[in-house]
């Protein structure tokens, strides 16, 4: 069986993906939006196809449910079935 190679990418590149500032991305981390995957040293590092994932999901729920941060990372964590921070 082979193992999925998981592409972890810094707050920057997160950033530019999800096309928001690096501050709106921390912010997105302390909603629980943003999980670390890893740490290098002192870097938060993140999955990209999570990164992707949830720039979709954040831009889906925002425009047709009209919900909050707090919402959304409430149903992603629902959807994922992750545990809430």
């Amino acid at each position: 069986m082979a193992t999925r190679k998981t592409k972890l990418i810094g707050i920057d590149e997160a950033a530019r993906l999800f096309g928001k500032s690096i501050h709106q991305m921390r912010q997105y981390k302390s909603k629980g939006l943003l999980k670390v995957a890893d740490c290098q040293g002192n870097k938060d590092l993140y999955d990209m196809a999570e990164v992707v994932l949830l720039k979709h999901l954040i831009q889906e729920l925002r425009v047709n449910e009209g919900l909050s941060l707090a919402q959304i990372s409430r149903r992603i964590d629902q959807m994922m079935g992750r545990a809430a921070a």
